[in-house]
């Protein structure tokens, strides 16, 4: 029964979908314990962070554990975390979870739990596995529903990336200021065609007086 009931929440929340992400969310104040009782905090180091969302019931998950494994310990400008939620939404409790955990044997990847699903209810979490991208403020990002492969993660973190989004910002600002110098000479030229047409109407208009008098 308990190995339906986790294969049932966990179809009905890939069938819920991902969930639009709006505004960034500030991460900085939020303190997690990990497996072996270390509190960690976002943005603390000065680093981004990725953060994976996991659940022991889901196989996907499993099965990119390794990849996160082989990633921590890997040098690198960013920082990788997991979030695992004990006793919410199928999970084993705090102390089953940390012994069936410690069997897996993987050495390098740091686990957070967060016991009151407070991480998970900010973020909107709602399919495992769920990457998110934290800045070095302590800020998210951006959140992906789904498995992502070592490769993409990397990516996600990698200065071409950085550099991409600030030139797609700089152009929608080159753009945009284009525009309005657009909107600019089509103004003055509109000014210059009426101030035109009044000189005209005015010499017209003595030309026409000058006719009558004589």
């Amino acid at each position: 029964m308990k190995g339906l009931k986790k294969l049932f929440l966990g179809i009905m929340m890939l069938l819920m979908g991902a969930v639009a992400f709006g505004a960034e969310m500030d991460l900085s104040k939020v303190t997690l314990k990990d497996v072996n009782g270390m509190s960690y905090s976002f943005g603390k180091d000065g680093k981004p962070t990725y953060v994976k969302f996991w659940a022991s019931w889901c196989p996907i998950c499993l099965s990119g554990l390794e990849d996160i494994d082989n990633l921590s310990k890997e040098k690198k400008d960013f920082e990788v975390v997991t979030v695992v939620s004990p006793g919410l939404v199928g999970e084993k409790k705090t102390e089953d979870f940390k012994k069936w955990y410690k069997s897996l044997e993987y050495k390098n990847i740091k686990v957070l739990l967060d016991e009151k699903g407070e991480l998970s209810k900010i973020l909107n979490v709602r399919v495992y596995p769920t990457s998110v991208v934290v800045n070095k403020a302590g800020k998210a990002e951006k959140v992906l529903p789904g498995h992502l492969e070592k490769a993409e993660i990397k990516k996600l973190f990698s200065s071409k990336m950085m550099m991409d989004d600030k030139g797609m910002k700089d152009t929608m600002m080159k753009d945009n200021h284009m525009m309005n110098d657009g909107k600019m000479k089509d103004n003055m030229m509109k000014d210059d065609k009426m101030m035109n047409d009044k000189h005209m109407m005015k010499d017209d208009k003595m030309s026409m007086e000058k006719k009558t008098s004589m």
